[in-house]
C-alpha cells in the first residue's frame, strides 16, 4: 500500500528535517525544509507545502 512513500523515505530519509533543493519533472526547482511525513502515500512536506513525489526528479541536500 505504501511502496511509493517507502521507497522515497529509503532514498532520502538521511534529509530529513534539512534544507533540500527539490529539482521537478518541468524544470522548476524549490528550497525547503524536508519533512519525511507522508500524505496518501504519495506527497512529502517542503515547508508548510505538500509537494507529490511523482513530480520529483530529483532532491538534493543544500549545504550550509
Amino acid at each position: 500500500m505504501y511502496e511509493v512513500s517507502q521507497e522515497f523515505h529509503d532514498k532520502y530519509y538521511p534529509m530529513n528535517n534539512k534544507i533540500v533543493k527539490i529539482t521537478f519533472k518541468d524544470g522548476s526547482e524549490r528550497v525547503g525544509l524536508f519533512n519525511d511525513e507522508f500524505y496518501e502515500d504519495s506527497s512529502i512536506l517542503v515547508d508548510y507545502d505538500v509537494v507529490k513525489i511523482e513530480d520529483i526528479e530529483k532532491m538534493e541536500l543544500v549545504e550550509d
